[in-house]
This record gives C-alpha cells, structure tokens and sequence, in this order.
C-alpha cells in the first residue's frame, strides 16, 4: 500500500474514532433524536447531486435506511445520551460484527467455522461484561438502546448483500434522505424544546454536527469505500478495529472514563473476538476468489 493511502485509512480510523466524543459533545448541545435527523438532514442537503433513482433498488433502499439510519443512529444517539461515558459506548457498538455473523448464518445459510463462531461468542461475552458494570453504563437502558442501534446496522448489512449497483455516495443520498423525516416525526413525538436549544447552540454543537456528517459520514465513509475498492479487506482490518481502541483512549482522555478491570477485559475480549471474525471473513473471501480464478 502506498503511503498516501496508508495514511488515507489511518486518517479514516481517526476520523471514526474522535467521531465518538464529538457524537457526545453534540449530545450536550441537542436533543437525541433531533440530533441524528439534523444530521441526516445535513448529508442530504451535501449530497443531493446524487439523489439519483436506483432502478429496481428503491424498495429495498427503504429498509437500509430504516435500519442504517434511522433506527441505527436514533437509537445509540439516545442511549448515548443516557450514559456520561465515551469508551463503554465505542465498546458496545462493536456488537454489530457478532449479530451480523449470526444474521448471515440464520437468513442467508452461511455456514462459519469453529474460529468465526467462538470470535462471535467471545465477542458478544464481552460486550455483556461491559455492559453489566454499573460504572459503564449506570443505566441499563443506555446499554440497551446502543446495542439495539448496533443490531439494527447489522440487519441494513444483510439487506445490503442483496443490493446492485449505486455509488457509496449515492446510497449514503438516499439513506439520508428516507432517514431524516422519521427521525424529524420521532423527535416531535418524543423530544421538547428543540428550537430552544437550538437557538442557544455554541460553536461546539455547529461543529459537532459538521463533523459527524461531513467527517465521519461523507469523508470517512467515503475514503473507506475507496480503499476497499482497491486493496483486500485483510490488509485494512486493522484500521477498521483501532476506531474503537481510539474511542476509548479519546473518552478517558477527553472525558476521564472510568477504567474498571470488566472495562478492559470486556473491551479486549470485544474486540478479538471482532478480529478473529474479520481475519477469517477476510481469508474466507481471499480462498473464494482463488477458486473462481481457477
């Protein structure tokens, strides 16, 4: 990999990981729910020159952005708005890989090996230990709704599988677009004062709202889709498991997180156990590919 693009994917996995103390910082300024649809909102409006139809897609193009969208950021927005800490959140929304391997395995037949399935256990008992310490997340509720949100990307994967044809950028148009009225009616049903707030935002909630739509979303996304398009998954899993580690390390640096052993021994077990399922998905798909080539 040249160093260009070595330092384009090291720049994504900063991106991604600072993306979840700005994600709590923006949370100070707005309402949940409002929050997630101002940001959907903000990547339509930048990315209506792709707001093209996609053939044949459209109906299933819902359904992501329902899942991926809507349901996904709506509802780890609220459970981060429920809990003071970064890292425990970084930590918890790793259990989309796990969830996603098991969604593959029930709806599309896949059939995993004795490493992906205890990378998926290990994975989902660590979650469990972070989420069960009452100084990660003081309320359970906070830990259920984030992991829900994660649950619900791992569905918009599955649904993706399925999916031909359209840009990145395109589908992130369109997933924004169909995301920001259901969001809009969840924060008039369920939120107050939202003007209010609005209008006494500081600096910090406008660039907190930039950087999630325009950094992490457009930018990030963006530059990740790049890379895979040219390089093996393998040779960027590590940048796609630090966001998380740097996750941590900006929330008890940034927003002095508590560092418990079940913090740290959930955490680690987190995300080998996410490796061991990205390393194998990642061989599995290099062996595919040698067979076709034959």
């Amino acid at each position: 990999m040249p160093l260009q693009h070595g330092l384009l994917a090291l720049l994504v996995s900063l991106l991604w990981g600072f993306n979840f103390v700005v994600t709590k910082a923006g949370l100070g300024e707005f309402p949940p729910i409002y929050f997630a649809m101002l940001r959907f909102a903000l990547v339509a409006i930048l990315l209506a020159p792709w707001l093209k139809p996609m053939k044949g897609q459209m109906v299933r193009l819902v359904w992501i952005a329902l899942t991926a969208g809507a349901l996904h950021f709506g509802l780890i927005f609220l459970g981060f708005s429920m809990t003071d800490h970064v890292g425990p959140v970084a930590v918890a929304v790793q259990v989309n890989i796990p969830f996603m391997l098991l969604l593959a395995v029930v709806f599309l037949g896949e059939r995993i090996g004795i490493y992906r399935l205890a990378g998926m256990v290990v994975a989902f008992a660590g979650v469990l230990i972070v989420g069960l310490d009452p100084d990660a997340f003081n309320d359970p509720w906070a830990f259920a709704m984030v992991c829900a949100g994660a649950c619900f990307f791992a569905v918009s994967v599955i649904l993706m599988r399925a999916f031909e044809g359209g840009h990145p950028m395109q589908v992130q148009a369109w997933i924004a677009l169909f995301s920001a009225p259901v969001l809009l009616a969840g924060t008039v049903v369920l939120e107050t004062d939202q003007i209010a707030r609005t209008m006494d935002v500081t600096w910090l909630g406008v660039i907190a709202l930039i950087y999630i739509a325009v950094g992490s979303t457009i930018i990030g996304h963006g530059s990740m889709f790049y890379l895979l398009q040219r390089y093996p998954v393998s040779l960027l899993i590590p940048f796609m498991i630090a966001p998380p580690v740097l996750g941590v390390l900006f929330g008890i640096w940034l927003y002095d997180d508590p560092i418990t052993w079940k913090i740290v021994v959930g955490g680690l077990m987190t995300l080998g156990g996410v490796a061991v399922i990205q390393i194998r998905e990642a061989l599995g798909a290099r062996r595919a590919r040698t067979v076709e080539a034959l």
